[in-house]
């Protein structure tokens, strides 16, 4: 009984230390502006605008990064270099599409902390097209 009592206190008194020293991911990007598109046939055109509001702690030039999604299938990601601000994209007219486009950037070196990813991306938004 008292091996089994050891046991429950010694598993009771453990901590998680990573939970304790852990502190907030100060870094985030804002969404990307004036998203849109147009429609010629089975070629739409992604267009958007790049946020002035960006933090020094960013490496330019920026990246979108655009997820296609076919009838609900998530089919690939487009990654748009050089902060472009439009994309063409080929399409199949007898299906619907969804289109999250988010603004995807690197820390610099100074910003970095150790242990967590340098990729940080904004939240995304989102074009329908049936």
């Amino acid at each position: 009984m008292l091996i089994i009592a050891l046991t429950i206190v010694s598993f009771t008194s453990c901590y998680d230390r990573d939970v304790i020293d852990y502190k907030e991911f100060d870094h985030s990007l804002p969404e990307i502006e004036n998203l849109s598109y147009t429609k010629q046939n089975n070629l739409v055109k992604l267009s958007w605008q790049i946020p002035a509001n960006i933090s020094d702690d960013f490496r330019r030039p920026l990246e979108v990064s655009i997820q296609v999604v076919e009838n609900n299938i998530y089919r690939e990601i487009v990654i748009v270099e050089n902060e472009g601000t439009s994309r063409d994209i080929t399409i199949d007219t007898s299906k619907k599409y969804r289109f999250v486009v988010k603004l995807l950037g690197y820390l610099t070196n100074e910003a970095k902390e150790e242990g967590k990813t340098d990729r940080v991306y904004s939240e995304g938004q989102v074009i329908h097209i049936e």
